[in-house]
């Protein structure tokens, strides 16, 4: 990996000067109006780090989920929804469900800050609060709950953006809008949203993925500012800064990280998360996510959870060497290493970047559960994440264009999988 230039924290507090467009935020929500529910299952050591013999064993449960279990339905019905969730992902032997509350800069929750998730809306309007009720019958039933938050993105509804510090990427002719990494008042939205969580909800943790800057080189040039950022590097090069534009973007994703684990950890045992592409230099040179740098120093995550959703034939990165590419990096001692793994793969045919290995899916039955036994296998690897809830069932798959999916083969896989989590 090419040496990387190093960006001192302390220098981006003082010498970045940032945008401050119209924003228009409500104080931070100053902590719950009642006391807050026990929490769940404890893999905490109770300063924000986590017991290093405890396992996590984790799922995610997307918007695209969340939109599918809530939708027309009324308050009882998204309580029978929510509790089915946790009872399954209890059953599975998971300890976690990290759940997506902010995806498109939309609340699934009661928000000052963001609209309502539209799936969301009517029961939150009706005084149902999903992640409430979420982190209630998560803790019930022992696991941990996770808030999921998709800091920059808002998606095709420009009317969902808090801010004016925004902007848009054409992508086949869709415009998709995002907050400005480099404007300060988009950097408090994203923060003060952080802070309503962590204090209105008994969340055990705050996890972000890997939507940083957008993967389009060619909207955002890696060697000049785009046209949305070239007032706030403008300011900053005659404020005295130097650093390069790349350089300087990481910079921005840096300091909205550092500030996220303070935000954070202003609830005891609350903890912080990143779930970033598995590629490292895609993530530093294309998203400004320095991801490396943030694990190695302490202040930015208590873990990261790469997604390396490879099968163990895959030509570029087989599952096992990819694991201990991960492995190797070094880490700062508060600093967990999870691995995120592609359940919904299984069954699916072609993996269409996966070489000779594109077939594997449909010709296995195992790869999950030699998944789980590889990462048991690494003393440095403390759990798995996997992706996605639906994907435990076989029926509610349903692969992407130009793909097949064979259900018989996603049953064997779950059906091989759990016994290993729930030993």
């Amino acid at each position: 990996m090419k040496k990387r230039p190093i960006c001192l924290f302390a220098c981006l507090l003082i010498c970045c000067c940032l945008l401050a467009a119209g924003c228009r935020l409500p104080e931070s929500p100053g902590g719950p109006s009642s006391p807050l529910p026990e929490s769940g299952a404890s893999l905490s050591s109770g300063d924000g780090s986590q017991s290093p013999e405890e396992e996590f064993r984790g799922v995610w449960l997307s918007y695209i989920e969340l939109n599918a279990l809530l939708k027309d339905k009324n308050a009882d019905q998204a309580k029978e929804a929510l509790d089915g969730v946790m009872e399954q992902a209890a059953s599975y032997g998971l300890n976690a469900v990290v759940f997506h509350v902010r995806a498109m800069s939309d609340a699934y929750y009661q928000s000052e800050l963001f609209p309502p998730a539209a799936a969301a809306k009517p029961l939150l309007d009706s005084g149902f609060d999903p992640l409430a009720y979420a982190v209630e019958a998560a803790h019930a039933r022992g696991l941990q709950l996770h808030a999921w938050v998709n800091p920059y993105r808002i998606g095709t509804n420009k009317e969902n953006a808090g801010c004016n510090d925004i902007f848009s990427v054409d992508t086949g002719g869709t415009l998709y809008y995002y907050y400005n990494p480099a404007s300060e008042a988009a950097r408090t939205l994203i923060l003060q949203g952080v802070e309503e969580i962590v204090t209105r909800y008994a969340v055990d943790g705050v996890q972000f993925d890997d939507y940083f800057y957008p993967s389009n080189t060619s909207a955002i040039p890696p060697d000049s500012p785009a046209a949305f950022e070239k007032a706030g590097y403008a300011a900053y090069t005659a404020a005295g800064g130097t650093l390069g534009v790349s350089d300087w973007r990481r910079a921005q994703v840096d300091v909205l990280v550092a500030d996220t684990y303070q935000k954070v950890h202003q609830r005891e045992g609350c903890i912080f998360g990143i779930s970033p592409d598995y590629n490292v230099e895609k993530n530093y040179s294309t998203l400004y996510a320095d991801i490396t740098a943030w694990i190695a120093a302490p202040g930015f995550v208590d873990y990261i959870c790469p997604q390396i959703y490879f099968g163990f034939e895959n030509s570029a990165a087989p599952f096992d060497r990819a694991v201990d590419t991960w492995a190797a990096y070094p880490r700062h001692s508060s600093v967990r290493l999870y691995v995120g793994l592609g359940l919904y793969k299984t069954g699916v045919s072609p993996d269409a970047y996966a070489g000779q290995g594109k077939e594997e899916w449909v010709g296995c039955s195992d790869i999950m559960k030699r998944s789980v036994e590889c990462l048991r296998g690494h003393e440095t690897v403390g759990g798995m994440i996997f992706y996605s809830f639906s994907s435990f069932t076989a029926e509610t798959r349903s692969p992407s264009s130009g793909q097949t999916y064979q259900a018989e083969i996603g049953r064997k896989e779950v059906e091989n999988l759990l016994p290993l989590l729930r030993q």
